[in-house]
């Protein structure tokens, strides 16, 4: 009986373990680092209409890029598996590297294309600080680029 109640034991303790676990994983997680959307409408003092139709545009711009990004992400799985082909075919591989090319220039001019949407709806002060805010952004990503190479 000893022994039973031990096992009982070490598989409850098991069972509580594996859900903690399971919840860690699985559980609702944070989004990762800032959100630009909420910083810009915070920055500019979108009214109520303005930060509606922010909302919507936003959203509908998010959802595009997840897709893009899942493109390029299978895009990439399949370029990378074929580093455990024995010979490397050129025109595969060109082609892959095409696509991705592709879908990355596909994002950029989607996020100009919405940050130009998102100027519409500013006032002309509003205006003025999103186009500095843009180029404040563009200026720190380069930076940081610049210093993961060593330069």
């Amino acid at each position: 009986m000893k022994k039973n109640t031990l096992l009982y034991i070490l598989v409850a303790f098991l069972v509580v373990m594996n859900g903690f676990f399971m919840f860690k994983i699985f559980g609702d997680k944070p989004p990762k680092g800032p959100n630009p959307g909420k910083f810009i409408a915070k920055e500019l003092q979108f009214d109520a209409t303005q930060m509606a139709q922010f909302s919507e545009m936003n959203d509908a711009h998010h959802e595009e890029m997840m897709g893009i990004s899942r493109e390029i992400k299978e895009l990439k799985d399949q370029l990378f598996a074929e580093i455990s082909s024995t010979t490397v075919n050129e025109a595969k591989i060109d082609d892959i590297t095409r696509r991705i090319g592709d879908r990355e220039r596909e994002k950029d001019l989607k996020t100009f294309y919405h940050f130009k949407e998102v100027q519409k709806i500013c006032t002309d002060e509003q205006r003025t600080r999103f186009n500095t805010i843009v180029q404040e952004s563009l200026k720190r990503h380069g930076r940081r680029g610049k210093g993961r190479s060593g330069k």
